[in-house]
């Protein structure tokens, strides 16, 4: 039982920034294989819309269905043409094929892309920051836009394998947290350089400044500077230390959740 709690992929440690992230995933993956149960035509005379056409199984269907892999293929995509007389009545489409092991193949991907992206968040430091979920919901509707400016320059296969790319980033992502890459990566030069562009203890005037900093850090994710800070507004201005220990008490949890 206590490994279960512990592990990554428990749903009951996700924060917000997880179930965020694997609805989004989620949601991507379902409509990319949710195959239409009927269509409709438009008029170009009048853009009234015909009867619903329903489609009663997968090789009626007239267009390409799945995600990231077809499973659905009209076969008149690949047919030869044949000649038609002139006049004549124009036979009907034939059946598309029908891949079951492309859906088996799309569940395992989707399945192994959304685990990924869990490790990822729930091992790392993002998954407690306001600003990464702010950084989400900032960054979706880029992501959509560049999808289409893709799609318009370099048409529409181009950004079939740009939404691939992006929705699979966080396999390598895992990876790299698993194998111990990121830490390696988050220190040395480029934490010095972040480090040394901060404030030091005796810049703030008052404790609301100083407090106001630590609580900008932990957001951004810099628990320890946040702590030590805390720990220095509460020496410095006595009257704020039970708030200040508050406060360092949540982000020591959080540190202890995030290493459980």
């Amino acid at each position: 039982m206590t490994q279960q709690r512990a592990s990554p992929l428990n749903p009951k440690r996700w924060t917000a920034l997880t179930w965020l992230a694997v609805l989004l995933w989620g949601w991507s993956a379902f409509s990319g294989n949710d195959a239409p149960s009927e269509s409709y035509s438009v008029d170009p005379v009048t853009g009234a819309l015909s009867e619903s056409t329903r489609y009663q199984s997968l090789s009626e269907l007239p267009l390409p269905v799945g995600w990231p892999l077809y499973y659905v293929k009209p076969s008149d995509l690949t047919a030869a043409a044949v000649p038609m007389p002139v006049g004549g009545p124009m036979p009907p489409p034939p059946p598309s094929t029908v891949y079951p092991l492309a859906i088996v193949a799309n569940g395992l991907l989707v399945a192994v892309a959304m685990a990924s992206l869990v490790y990822f968040l729930q091992q790392t430091m993002y998954r407690f920051s306001l600003l990464s979920l702010l950084g989400v919901t900032v960054t979706l509707p880029l992501y959509f836009g560049l999808g289409r400016f893709v799609a318009i320059i370099a048409g529409y296969d181009a950004w079939q394998w740009y939404s691939i790319a992006v929705y699979f980033s966080p396999v390598p992502a895992a990876l790299a947290v698993r194998f111990s890459l990121v830490p390696r990566l988050d220190g040395g030069r480029f934490r010095s350089m972040w480090k040394h562009g901060q404030r030091s203890f005796e810049d703030y005037v008052n404790a609301d400044d100083a407090i106001a900093a630590a609580s900008s850090l932990e957001m951004r994710g810099d628990w320890n500077a946040s702590i030590a800070l805390y720990q220095h507004a509460a020496e410095r201005w006595p009257e704020h230390g039970k708030y200040a220990q508050r406060c360092i008490d949540h982000i020591t949890n959080k540190q202890s959740m995030a290493q459980s």
